[in-house]
């Protein structure tokens, strides 16, 4: 027990170990992210590789260092108030990722000592860990930010009473927490430049950017996701595109849609229409019926859209919905700021 740095890189294998498989698990079960979860894993295998690596030169063995003293750890019963409490998944697997690199910057540190090669390797997987971070919390804050949303605002050019940039900019005032971007005819070039814009303005004003149905496009203006008719590209194709951590949002008319978008992998559905609406004309109404049936399932995080306005918001409300998607009746209105505000205030009194 006479090897102060053995002992140091024991406790920090440990560590460092422990941090990467809580975010392995995180990955797998909370964000359900393959992709995610096999990044988090081979890190925590290239850790295995580079421990074996030190151990084999330490202890001839493949039994633990001979150097774990536990009884006589001065440190191991300090703990400090944070150590106790995680407000959610996402805290937690925040905590183990700083705890993971703290464990590696460890580890590097006192290997170069005298095993350098092995210091390089360990410095690796803290960079590793660092590029990998802040794509698994985004994917985390986006579906966080997603399943609080009540509010959903749908921006099309020719059903504003003022431009589109406009419109969206004044939405996200009033208090809209997505806004969807839907141009069925527009072309790419205009159509990029429009995204590019309305990306800019929600991030700027703090809400969810999700592009209809054009997901080479909400790529390239980093949206934060897609969202796709029944008839569009399938989920898996979608995420090819976009990568894991992207929202992917998935029109439905009845129970059936909604299961489908459920094993598919979407994110969100969109439930209706609810009443008859214009932009709809092809589709007949699904009734409240339908929002009372999903909100009783409560397979995904929905809106329920089509026809919603002044005048039926409270019946929606009462069917069970928590949260809409509205288009015309904010988007054509004078004060469109005003208008979004309105029915945010309606979904909070109806929460």
């Amino acid at each position: 027990m006479n090897n102060p740095v053995a002992r140091i890189m024991d406790v920090n294998f440990n560590r460092a170990g422990e941090a990467l498989r809580t975010l392995e698990e995180y990955a797998r079960f909370v964000l359900d992210s393959a992709a995610m979860s096999s990044r988090c894993k081979t890190l925590r295998h290239s850790l295995a590789v580079a421990i074996k690596a030190w151990n084999a030169a330490s202890a001839p063995t493949d039994q633990p260092l001979p150097n774990r003293d536990i009884a006589g750890d001065v440190g191991a019963a300090i703990k400090t108030d944070e150590e106790g409490s995680r407000l959610d998944a996402a805290g937690v697997a925040a905590a183990a990722a700083r705890r993971a690199a703290e464990a590696l910057r460890v580890l590097s540190e006192y290997a170069k000592i005298d095993r350098p090669a092995l210091a390089v390797e360990f410095e690796r997987i803290r960079y590793g860990l660092y590029d990998l971070e802040p794509v698994l919390m985004a994917d985390s804050q986006r579906r966080n930010r997603l399943a609080s949303a009540q509010l959903y605002i749908l921006v099309t050019t020719g059903l504003c009473s003022t431009d589109a940039r406009t419109a969206a900019r004044e939405a996200v005032a009033g208090g809209a927490d997505m806004i969807q971007l839907r141009e069925k005819e527009m072309e790419d070039g205009e159509f990029h430049r429009l995204a590019s814009d309305i990306a800019d303005i929600c991030r700027d004003g703090g809400a969810l950017f999700i592009i209809n149905d054009r997901p080479h496009i909400a790529s390239l203006v980093d949206a934060d996701g897609v969202h796709g008719g029944q008839g569009d590209l399938p989920v898996h194709l979608i995420r090819r595109i976009l990568g894991p951590d992207k929202i992917i949002g998935r029109s439905t008319s009845g129970p059936d849609f909604a299961k489908q978008a459920l094993s598919d992998g979407a994110d969100y559905i969109g439930v209706g229409p609810v009443f008859e609406t214009d932009t709809k004309k092809h589709r007949a109404a699904a009734g409240p019926e339908y929002v009372s049936w999903v909100s009783s399932w409560g397979g995904l995080p929905y809106f329920a859209i089509g026809g919603v306005n002044r005048h039926n918001i409270d019946a929606v409300i009462a069917a069970g919905a928590r949260s809409v998607a509205i288009c015309t009746a904010v988007t054509k209105a004078a004060d469109i700021a005003a208008e979004t505000a309105f029915f945010k205030d309606r979904l909070a009194s109806g929460r």
